[in-house]
């Protein structure tokens, strides 16, 4: 072996571990690049596109929502297929069974269930992939940028605003609601989008819960924690740390979003004990969650309780006790309204078992470093919380984005790149060359 030869080895060697380490790869394709940028805008804002061209082209049928999570969540795939086994050993087992699931349900299809954890599969893996906390922080900002530009329009012209997008004819138009459900009403603002009582947060801003591009005020506040933990974790190293956090706060100001500013309450709160939580205890706290909620729900008979945090608990409750232990282990389906509790829905769509081994595949996966797990369990705390008050978790509108940086952050282990940069290097001769 000649020492070029060897050197070049050598440099090959070095450049490939570096890469499993979870630095950039820049021998990914500009193209690649450009189509997870394309999905994560998508997912963002197709919504608001098809509110539009309802409301001033043309009608718009649930089958065009449909088509266009296909080819969101397609070209997410497209960006997460490698040679790599893990994503498929995943997707064929969450398929199969899925399929035992239908046939224990008498071949009755849900293809909604399997949609709920496909978006996961797909963005996690391309975060993986392309393993870029930069690209993370334009994407944070881009999409926050967007989302206060949209809510800032809703806010300030709101008779504009649905002059182009007459959101309560979009979601007749969806088969989502129905007019009778709304009185006859066909336009305005999604109905959660007026408090009925004061708001909680600013109140001179009025009864109006600003719902942007996401069409419904539920998405902000999910949004806003989704870019507050990033800047959170990634701290002094984005360069948009303050814009994130300013634009988080007034998502949640102009949605008067109460999970969304509790939430960011509490991972802040948490932030400095994530890592003396070993992961089992992670892996249990839904379940005890659950134990209780529907311990309390037998024993207080509640069906519910008011429009608070207090009260979205109280309904979680109400709907886990009636749901029967078919239904629970998974082998029958039912009609039951689940939409208020993501714990039950989730019950409902996968099983008890299902549910265990998707918590479990979340809990367990792989870190590349310390500061990336804390991320990681900001990200539990989100959905714990969300799970008692709502499915939202499960929409591609916010789901997306938060899957794609759970993934990077999972991938990226040189997390200061000025720090790394400048610590001096001492290049070793190959052996062949001494």
């Amino acid at each position: 072996m000649t020492a070029a030869s060897a050197t070049a080895t050598a440099q090959g060697f070095n450049r490939s571990r570096s890469i499993t380490a979870g630095s950039v790869d820049d021998t990914i394709p500009g193209l690649i690049r450009f189509l997870a940028i394309a999905a994560l805008i998508a997912a963002l804002v197709f919504n608001f596109f098809l509110c539009f061209v309802n409301t001033k082209l043309m009608g718009i049928t649930d089958g065009y929502v449909i088509l266009s999570e296909m080819v969101i969540v397609g070209t997410a795939f497209v960006v997460a297929l490698t040679r790599r086994a893990p994503i498929y050993l995943l997707l064929a087992a969450f398929i199969s069974y899925m399929l035992f699931i239908f046939a224990l349900r008498g071949g009755e299809l849900n293809l909604k269930s399997v949609r709920d954890i496909l978006i996961p599969i797909a963005f996690y893996f391309a975060g993986m992939r392309l393993r870029d906390p930069k690209l993370g922080d334009n994407l944070v900002l881009v999409s926050g940028v967007i989302v206060v530009a949209a809510g800032l329009f809703e806010y300030l012209a709101v008779d504009t605003y649905l002059s182009y997008f007459n959101i309560v004819g979009y979601y007749i138009a969806r088969g989502t609601i129905t007019a009778d459900q709304l009185f006859g009403v066909k336009e305005g603002l999604f109905v959660s989008g007026m408090r009925p009582e004061p708001r909680t947060i600013l109140p001179f801003l009025g009864q109006h819960r600003v719902s942007s591009v996401f069409l419904e005020p539920v998405s902000m506040g999910n949004f806003a924690v989704m870019i507050y933990a990033w800047a959170l974790y990634r701290g002094r190293a984005f360069k948009g740390f303050w814009l994130a956090l300013t634009m988080a706060l007034v998502v949640i100001a102009l949605a008067d979003a109460r999970f969304g500013l509790y939430t960011c309450v509490l991972i802040t709160v948490f932030y400095p004990f994530y890592n003396l939580l070993p992961r089992p205890a992670w892996a249990v706290l839904p379940f005890l969650l659950l134990a209780v909620l529907a311990a309390y729900g037998i024993a207080s008979g509640t069906d519910g309780g008011a429009n608070d945090l207090v009260g979205r608990f109280m309904v979680t409750a109400h709907i886990l006790t009636q749901l029967s232990p078919a239904v629970v282990l998974g082998s029958e389906q039912t009609s039951q309204f689940t939409a208020d509790s993501g714990l039950a829905y989730s019950l409902t769509a996968f099983g008890i078992f299902g549910f265990v081994v998707l918590w479990a595949i979340l809990v367990f996966a792989p870190a590349a470093e310390a500061r990336a797990w804390r991320f990681h369990c900001m990200v539990m705390v989100y959905l714990l919380l969300l799970m008692q008050i709502s499915d939202s978790l499960y929409s591609i509108k916010t789901a997306a984005l938060l899957w794609f940086l759970l993934g990077t952050s999972n991938a990226c282990k040189s997390f200061f790149a000025d720090e790394t940069s400048a610590r001096p290097t001492v290049k070793r001769q190959p052996m062949a060359a001494r």
